[in-house]
């Protein structure tokens, strides 16, 4: 039974589509851990998120329309000009965040901007070509096709014109000087940070991002905070989690945990992401490690 249920995400992974868009790792799948979002506007105005901003504005600091549930900033979603899902953020209103330890403003990853009123930092993930965004979007038989998107590119800086171009498949990342490979975790995947294994490493100096890979192809993603932020999109993780999921990580992963503790989001592309296994030899933890990190989250 459980290779039945597993073999349509094998299959999935060899198509290198993405059907859908899950947010947040966690125990259970039927609850707030794996939830699938909007795939168009329509649906995610339905739902009673409001938009907060548009492709129609003047000197916009992001690309598309962004819709937001105003009681929670942590993910905004962001559709293109046809309505269809183009990408997402993450977002902290500053009275959640201690920025005398951590210079948001210095790191190019983050956006300083505003969510119904609040002072707030996002960071932005585009899925599909930046330049059809606001140039009409995707057609209606590009998003059948393609279902989320067919990239994964991070805003650089405050205007929308810069990015990171993330690898799509694990060779790729192998072969670049910024990713580094760590750790695969089930339900997750094989992660790649830019955390290079150095212990003296400056967090701050480094994008907040995890890049996951199944199947050797991107499968997802996790935006990583110095922050202990509100909310249940967030995961929390601790010093078993850390250790199951990061490769000699720096010290000041361990200060941060101290103080002011992580806030981390998986972002998912697969429809059944709780499915992802790890090759034996790959993968650091045990089935007693999995229970232990699970337990603490």
């Amino acid at each position: 039974m459980y290779l039945l249920r597993v073999l349509p995400l094998i299959c999935f992974a060899s198509a290198q589509t993405w059907p859908n868009l899950r947010v947040t790792f966690g125990l259970n799948p039927f609850g707030s851990a794996f939830y699938p979002y909007p795939l168009t506007a329509q649906e995610v105005s339905d739902a009673g998120w409001q938009l907060i901003s548009s492709c129609g504005d003047k000197n916009p600091t992001w690309l598309g329309n962004r819709y937001a549930d105003p009681s929670d900033p942590s993910l905004v979603l962001i559709y293109d000009e046809a309505g269809f899902i183009a990408g997402s953020q993450s977002g902290m209103t500053r009275d959640n965040i201690d920025e005398e330890l951590v210079p948001y403003d210095k790191n190019e990853a983050y956006q300083a901007g505003d969510f119904f009123g609040a002072a707030a930092y996002f960071t932005t993930a585009y899925f599909v070509d930046p330049a059809v965004i606001c140039n009409g979007g995707r057609s209606q038989e590009q998003f059948d096709s393609q279902g989320v998107g067919d990239r994964l590119v991070l805003q650089k800086g405050s205007t929308p014109d810069d990015f990171l171009v993330v690898p799509m498949t694990k060779d790729e990342a192998d072969a670049s000087d910024v990713w580094f490979d760590h750790f695969c975790f089930i339900g997750m995947g094989d992660h790649y940070f830019q955390f290079n294994y150095t212990p003296e490493q400056d967090c701050n100096s480094l994008w907040p991002v995890q890049l996951l890979y199944d199947g050797g192809v991107l499968n997802g993603f996790v935006w990583q905070h110095v922050a202990n932020l509100p909310g249940d999109k967030w995961e929390h993780p601790d010093a078993t989690a850390v250790a199951s999921i990061i490769d000699r990580p720096p010290t000041c992963i361990s200060d941060y945990l101290e103080y002011p503790g992580l806030s981390t989001m998986h972002h998912y592309f697969y429809a059944y992401p709780w499915f992802i296994v790890c090759p034996f030899r790959s993968s650091k933890q045990n089935l007693e490690d999995y229970k232990k990190m699970l337990l603490s989250m």
